[in-house]
Formats: C-alpha cells, sequence, structure tokens
C-alpha cells in the first residue's frame, strides 16, 4: 500500500477506535501515534497535503486515487460534511493536533444528519465543506475549485493508469503474483476514458523516452481491443475480460531485462529466442493464478501467432486457428508496435499503419478483423498524450504503488 492510502486508511482505523474504545485505552492511543506516524511520512515525502472526498472517490491535489476507490470512509466523511480535507507540511502536525482533528472529525461523524458545523482548523490543519478550499495565494474560488475536482473524476492524461500498469508489471517480476484487483482498476479506468466525451475516444499514449515503453503498450493495446471488442457488438463483460487480456499480453516480458527489451540495433540470435519466449512465460504466469484466468493466458500465449499458422511464435506441432480474443488482440498489438516509437525505429505514420494491417491480412492477421479495425478508426477518434520524459518515470505517491 502507498504511503498516500497507508495515511487514510490509518485514520480510518483511528476513528474506528475512537467509537469502539474509551479516551486513555491503549488501543486508541496507538491508533493515533499510527496515523501520526503515517502522516508524518507521506508529509516528509510530499508536502502538503489536499485531499477531497467526492462521489465514492478519494482525490489527492486533482488526481484520483484509485487505490481507495469506492472507500467507505470517504464516503462517511463527505456525507458528515467533511469534503475536504487540507494538511500544511509546515507547522509540523504535532499529537496535540491531531487530536483536536480526530476529535473533531469524530463529532461530526456521529452528529445526527443535517446538523452543521464550522469548518475545522487547527494550525496547518483544515477540513470542511468544499468552500474550506483556497488558491495558493489564499483568495479562494469556490466553484473554480470544483470544477477541477469534477474534471479529475474524468481521465485525461492517463498518468495514473500509466504508474499502476508499471506497478503490476514490478508485482510480477518481483512475486511473479498477479493484482487482478489493479488490472480491473485499470480496465474500468481506460473504458471510462474511451467513453468520457459520450463518443468512442482512444486516447492512446506516446513516449518521449523508449525505457517505459512495455506500459503503455499495454495500455494502448488494452484500449484498442476493447474499442475493437465493442465496434463489433461484443457485451460489455466480455469486452472487459478482452481488456482484461489485453492489458496483461506481453507480461511474460518480466522475465527479460530492461536493457534488451530497449536495445537499440539488431539482436543477436540468442537475443531474439530470449524475446520470443515471452508469450509462454506469460501464459505460464497467468495459468499459475488458478481457474478464471485461462482466457489471458491463452492470448498471452497466441498473440504473436500468425492467422495462417505459419509463422509467428511459439508456432504449433499441429497448426490450428487462434482462439478469437487472441486473433483481436494481435491485431491491436500490430498497429500500436508500429505506430508508436521503438528503440530501434520512428513510429509509422497512421495511415501507413493501417495500409499494413491491410496487406498483412488473412496471412499474419484475422482478415475480418481487420476489416472491423478499419472501420473502427473511421468512427471513433484517436488522441495521441505525448508524455514527458519525467510525467513517464514519475512513480508519484499518488497512484496505486505507487495508483
Amino acid at each position: 500500500m502507498n504511503p498516500t492510502a497507508r495515511f487514510l486508511t490509518a485514520l480510518s482505523q483511528t476513528l474506528a477506535a475512537m467509537t469502539l474504545y474509551a479516551v486513555g485505552h491503549p488501543v486508541r492511543a496507538a491508533a493515533r501515534e499510527r496515523s501520526l506516524a503515517a502522516l508524518q511520512e507521506i508529509l516528509a515525502a510530499c508536502g502538503s497535503l489536499r485531499f477531497s472526498f467526492l462521489q465514492g472517490e478519494v482525490i489527492v491535489g486533482t488526481r484520483v486515487l484509485h487505490e481507495l476507490r469506492g472507500w467507505d470512509w470517504g464516503v462517511k466523511l463527505a456525507n458528515a460534511g467533511v469534503q475536504r480535507l487540507e494538511i500544511d507540511a509546515v507547522p509540523a502536525p504535532t499529537h496535540t493536533d491531531m487530536d483536536v482533528l480526530l476529535e473533531a472529525l469524530q463529532e461530526r461523524l456521529t452528529s445526527p444528519n443535517g446538523r452543521e458545523h464550522p469548518p475545522i482548523a487547527v494550525r496547518g490543519l483544515r477540513a470542511g465543506p468544499l468552500a474550506v478550499l483556497a488558491n495558493d495565494d489564499g483568495t479562494g474560488d469556490e466553484y473554480s475549485a470544483v470544477a477541477d475536482l469534477l474534471d479529475a473524476l474524468a481521465i485525461d492524461t492517463l498518468d495514473a493508469e500509466l504508474d499502476t500498469v508499471r506497478w503490476i508489471h514490478e508485482e510480477v517480476a518481483n512475486t511473479r503474483h498477479v493484482p487482478m484487483a489493479e488490472v480491473e482498476t485499470v480496465i474500468h479506468s481506460l473504458a471510462s476514458a474511451m467513453h468520457r466525451d459520450r463518443e468512442v475516444v482512444l486516447p492512446l499514449l506516446e513516449l518521449k523516452t523508449a525505457d517505459q515503453y512495455t506500459t503503455t503498450h499495454a495500455c494502448n493495446v488494452a484500449m484498442l481491443a476493447m474499442g475493437l471488442a465493442e465496434h463489433l457488438g461484443i457485451v460489455s463483460a466480455d469486452v472487459r475480460a478482452i481488456g482484461t487480456a489485453a492489458l496483461l499480453h506481453d507480461i511474460g516480458k518480466v522475465s527479460i531485462s530492461a536493457e534488451l527489451l530497449t536495445k537499440v540495433g539488431p539482436l543477436t540470435p540468442d537475443e531474439r529466442a530470449e524475446i520470443e519466449q515471452h508469450p509462454v512465460e506469460g501464459a505460464r504466469i497467468l495459468t499459475a493464478r488458478g481457474r478464471g484466468n485461462d482466457l489471458s493466458a491463452v492470448v498471452a500465449y497466441e498473440h504473436h501467432i500468425w492467422e495462417n499458422g505459419r509463422g509467428g511464435y511459439p508456432l504449433f506441432t499441429y497448426p490450428r486457428r487462434c482462439h478469437f480474443a487472441s486473433r483481436l488482440v494481435h491485431v491491436c498489438d500490430l498497429y500500436d508496435a508500429l505506430s508508436t516509437q521503438r528503440p530501434y525505429r520512428d513510429a509509422w505514420p497512421r495511415e501507413q499503419t493501417l495500409a499494413m494491417l491491410q496487406a498483412r491480412a488473412g496471412v499474419e492477421v484475422d482478415a475480418e478483423l481487420v476489416r472491423a479495425f478499419l472501420s473502427l478508426s473511421t468512427r471513433a477518434a484517436e488522441a495521441r498524450i505525448v508524455l514527458s520524459a519525467r510525467e513517464a518515470a514519475d512513480t508519484s505517491l499518488l497512484a496505486a504503488e505507487t495508483a
């Protein structure tokens, strides 16, 4: 759990302990100590904090904290009139400050509905409705601040999703455990981003540096796969399942060194053989999770196998047609791989990439799915979001690994 979520969780545990135990009880005192320690940790790392609790979301600054999406204590605080919590790093909160804040929050949580309370103000701690918001120069603009926060509930840059996918890859590399809750959160966010303006938009990520290609590629292929599946009229549950499989299609690359994945220049035969093991490794990782991950494992294994069964990898001993989801992800994988900057070549123009898909239809990729993809490309707007090197490398405490 990242420090931001750890502090909020400790805060909720302390508020719960205050309900269950009397003043002076050691459980209550220990919970207060954990809250203050967690707060001091994140203030030292991030500086001043601005939390908002809106529509079941926890927003830090103007970014949604996906790890606490649907957090019941955020809903409780908002319903008690505490939609905003501001904590300054200077002066640093003391035990006394924390006690005053906790008592005030507890009073609001236990008050009858409808009772109004003044905003909480304890040195550098403030809490209350959204009107507590203030600009950096000390002047408040409640309406613009509310608009900014509501905008944060929509996906603009997908940087939190990128951070989460990066964290997922690191978690799998370190533990061989696939954190499916975070995978599902990313899929939900990508689906929301795709429909935010009541029309299909494909906000695809591009990087100025090559070292984050694997994570941005995973997000892009998931977005394209869900867009294509939806365009084909597939039911929403299956669209999400295909999106999940697409997000994890290259998970086997966690076993390959970053140096090899970003190598500029031709690969040696041994290096190419190592790269071509990632479908097998990905299927092995996903299969180890047991039932419920079959589709993701199949797609991880099959997404580089050609439609005609005579190319790609791994090669079947007895050629057969790949699963429909594998064929769909293959089209999206090839499109993004060609149209995105790579360590060893520039991105292809969109028209050239679409022409290449048409040329490979029926040979490397499914011809019907290519036709559907071309149809989607004329109907859905494509928004390329270029991330700076700093944004790409941001492992912000506000994301879930992070997000």
